[in-house]
């Protein structure tokens, strides 16, 4: 097997293509939807800041989970329009700063976006590493599926495989 390209996203990056790419981020408040086909063995994955744009004229997709989410899902499915081929997993929302309402609900906010519109989109999530006051490193292999989380700083890596 050839060897795969690595990505890491910063915030308001997503990647969706069809060639699959190991897929890296670091999410805190913000949170990374990674949407894997496992009949095709390919995915996407998104790294948003807020919930919804404040202005409807905002053009940035990348920065916001209601377009950024909805951008990677219309993406997959033009190579597979199969809703039910996809599964979703979750990761970030966390309160990171200081005390909890600092952020003001921002962590919360942006889960339950992504919540919305995979739901609206019939896509199932799997898993959802979400909520709490620490950052966590996520590693998409694309190709597997194979997702490996770990809290911010943290050495040992839990491997969570479709």
């Amino acid at each position: 097997m050839t060897e795969m390209l690595e990505k890491f996203l910063t915030p308001g990056e997503f990647y969706a293509e069809p060639e699959p790419v190991i897929a890296e981020t670091l999410v805190g408040s913000c949170v990374a939807v990674c949407l894997y086909n496992y009949k095709r063995g390919f995915g996407a994955m998104n790294h948003f800041l807020m919930d919804r744009p404040k202005d409807p004229a905002d053009a940035d997709i990348g920065w916001y989970g209601v377009t950024s989410t909805r951008h990677i899902i219309d993406a997959v499915l033009e190579i597979d329009p199969a809703p039910t081929h996809y599964r979703a997993d979750i990761f970030g929302g966390a309160a990171v700063l200081e005390t909890a309402a600092a952020d003001g609900g921002v962590g919360t906010a942006n889960v339950e976006v992504a919540l919305e519109v995979l739901r609206s989109a019939h896509i199932a999530v799997t898993r959802q590493e979400v909520g709490g006051t620490r950052g966590r490193r996520i590693r998409f292999n694309m190709r597997t599926g194979e997702i490996e989380c770990r809290f911010a700083g943290d050495i040992p890596r839990r491997r969570l495989v479709h």
